[in-house]
Formats: structure tokens, sequence, C-alpha cells
């Protein structure tokens, strides 16, 4: 379903002079400002919201045998366009898409919403449904990239159903999803799955969140969820980066698809004290390998099934006195807000961070037995700093060793990433 850079730019381009057209004629319209300009008329809301993400990075990869080698690059991470509002009290939207890496235009939220009342909703569209750190936006991460876990647990955006009902310290959410809205209409089966018929793949996610300590100076939140996917013709490829968007996988279970279906259990937890606060998360992924074709896959081809593990841990603390904001009605960490912003005259405030990440594929197998040369182990460490003139702008710094283990001979790679970012978010 992708489509060209002009069509995506023509229909942000209608959508803009619609909300535009229909704020201008409104009544006792009221003109708020969250960033940018925010419409209101009753119940009706429209604003146009954004983001530009530059980074600079820096790769140093060390091999256990063969070429070491350094990179660096100035980048566009993201430079996205969107609109956001509501027609009434019961209908929502947004749209939201834009450049990735200096690549083609892509979606990221693309969502209409239905809310019947103020605990529950039905959104159809491109959505994301598990996972902590996946449902935090890029914009609000504390550190530049999700790292290896959003990598092998590949929980981000896909086109479907989404039901979600919450409480003043509980969310439970359910979905029915198939594959991102910016992915390829599946007309051929992929090679090497063994399937004649090209169907699209198909999954269904749950995920229920509780905060039962939720006052002004603490905040604890656990949260459970599950995933079901079948990948139908197309495959799925385990594979995990060192704690960037940048540069090539060192664990991977390789080009030729692995598994056919898999199940994700993933637990999630953080505690706020005051300006400190710990996050983590883990995931089991019960992996069936394509095995059970019929023999249609050749031997060389066929996998065994297997479970993968990963999850990271990471502490943060404001030395200027903030506090991590998180909102128990959604599960979720938002915006930082900033005690004395440079706008005011202020300082700005300061968070360092410390995580350590981990990702374990080493139980994959060929159906005989036989190792994938590079399906092992990756672990990390990150030190991270990021300073906040205002609520809205971030200048970020991330430092990360990170060690690909894999069982094959001369497959184990090193891999230091720097990182820098200037964002703007509106």
């Amino acid at each position: 379903m992708r489509k060209s850079n002009m069509l995506c730019g023509v229909a942000l381009g209608v959508t803009l002079a619609f909300g535009a057209g229909a704020a201008a004629h409104a009544q006792d319209l009221n003109v708020g400002w969250k960033g940018a300009p925010e419409f209101t008329n009753d119940d009706a809301q429209f604003k146009v919201r954004g983001r530009i993400l530059l980074d600079y990075v820096n790769e140093d990869i060390n091999r256990e045998v063969g070429v070491d080698s350094t990179a660096s690059n100035l980048r566009g991470r993201q430079v996205f366009l969107g609109v956001e509002g509501r027609i009434n009290s019961m209908f929502a939207y947004k749209a939201e898409g834009g450049a990735v890496n200096g690549g083609a235009w892509s979606w990221d939220d693309v969502v209409i919403e239905f809310k019947p009342n103020d605990f529950t909703s039905i959104m159809v569209g491109n959505i994301k449904i598990v996972s902590l750190e996946n449902m935090t936006s890029t914009r609000f991460t504390s550190f530049m990239d999700r790292g290896p876990f959003a990598d092998l647990t590949d929980a981000s955006y896909t086109l479907g159903v989404v039901g979600r009902m919450n409480g003043q310290n509980w969310t439970i959410t359910g979905g029915v999803n198939g594959a991102s809205l910016n992915d390829a209409d599946v007309t051929a089966p992929a090679a090497g799955t063994g399937k004649t018929d090209a169907n699209e793949r198909l999954q269904v996610a749950a995920r229920a969140t509780f905060a039962p300590i939720d006052t002004d100076t603490d905040k604890l939140h656990l949260g459970l969820w599950a995933r079901y996917r079948n990948s139908n013709s197309e495959g799925f490829t385990y594979q995990v980066r060192p704690n960037t968007n940048y540069g090539s996988r060192f664990t991977t279970t390789g080009a030729q698809a692995y598994g056919d279906t898999d199940t994700t259990i993933g637990v999630e937890a953080a505690y706020i004290h005051g300006p400190f606060s710990v996050q983590a998360e883990y995931a089991d992924i019960s992996v069936q390998g394509i095995n059970e074709d019929g023999g249609l896959t050749p031997l060389a081809n066929r996998r065994a099934d297997a479970d993968f593990q990963t999850g990271y841990v990471f502490a943060s603390w404001f030395p200027t006195g903030e506090m991590r904001q998180y909102d128990p009605k959604k599960g979720e960490f938002g915006r930082q807000k900033v005690l004395n912003p440079v706008t005011a005259g202020g300082t700005g405030a300061l968070e360092l961070l410390l995580r350590y990440d981990w990702a374990d594929i080493s139980d994959a197998r060929t159906s005989t037995g036989g190792l994938l040369s590079q399906a092992g182990e990756y672990t990390s460490w990150t030190a991270g700093a990021t300073y906040y003139p205002f609520s809205y702008v971030r200048l970020m710094a991330n430092y990360t060793q990170g060690q690909n283990d894999n069982p094959g001979i001369a497959q184990d790679v090193d891999v230091n990433v720097f990182q820098m970012r200037a964002q703007l978010d509106f």
C-alpha cells in the first residue's frame, strides 16, 4: 500500500486546507498554542503537528576476523508533518508522516478514532498496541533509538482495528492488525516460505497496564502484553541493530525467512521517585520455524522451532529536579516538563541516563539442528545525556558499547556508537 511522495503530499495538503477552511468559518473560534497554533470551537479541534530530528552518528566496527572500519554521517533521522484534531466529542483523527533517514515518505500515526465515552476508544488505522517503550513516542523516548528490544519484538505501527478502555490508573488494549500501512501489497509469497498463495501477515495483540502507586512524587507502572502473529506468505526474520537506527545488523537469523508464526509475552515495569526513575522490559518470543509446509521448502531453507529472549533496563536522573511525565490513564510516558525553561529566563533541564540491553537468538537452528552463524547474542551498555532548553526542544547525546557474540567462526563483532541529536517538535 505504498503511495508516491506526490500523492502523500497532495493528500496532506487537502487535509490541511480542509482543516484551515473549517477553522476559518467556525463561530467563536479559540486559538491556543501547544508548540503550534491549535484551533478549537465547542467540541471541534484542529492542530498542525510535526517534528524535525537531525542526527550525527559515528560508528566504530571491530571484527573478530577481517577489516575493522569506522563510519560517520550527518542525517535527517525524521522530518515529519501532520495534522490532528476532533470533529466532535466522539470522533477524532490523526495523520502524520514524512521522510525517515533521507528515504521516501512513510506514515506513522494514521488513525480515525471513535470515543463513545471518556473511558472507551475504538481506533482504525496505523497503530501501535504493545510495549512501554514502543508506545512512547519517538519525541519522548529517553534514548535516541529504542534498541534491540524494539528490533526483535518488531512491535511498531500496523494497520488494523484497536479497542482501548481505561480508568484513572489502568488500561486494557486489544487489536487485530495486518502489516504496516507503508508495506507494499502482498502479490507473491516470500522466497523460501514454501507457500503458493499470497496472504498478508496477521496479528492479534493485547496489553494491560496498572499503576498501583500514583502520587505527586512517586509512580509505579506495571504492564503485561501478549501477541500472536502469523506471517502467512511473508515469513519473519529476527535480527537486532546496535542501539541505533544506523548501519548494519550483526546478530541475525539471516536473509532467509525464519519464522512462520510466533507468540510473544512481554512484561513492563517503571518506577519514578522525583527526579530519579528506572524502567525495564522483558519479552520471550516462541517461534514456529518454517519447517511444516509439506516439503515445499528446500531442506536447506527449513528452520527449527526456537525461543528468543530480549530485554533492557535503564536509569534516569534529572540533576535539575524534573520528574519524568507518566500518564496512568494511557500507560505511557509523555512530553517532559521543564521547571526553568530558557524561554522564561531559566537554565533548562538536564537528564543523565544509563542503560543495559540484551537480545538472545542463539536458539535458532536449521531443521536438521545446524547452527546459524550470526544467530547469537547481543549485549550493550549505553550512556546518555539530554538537555531540554524548553519542552519542545531536545539536544541529545548517546554512547553505546555493544557486543555481538555469534556462534559462527569469526562472526563476533564489537560496535561502538556515538550519536548526537537536535530535535524540535510541535
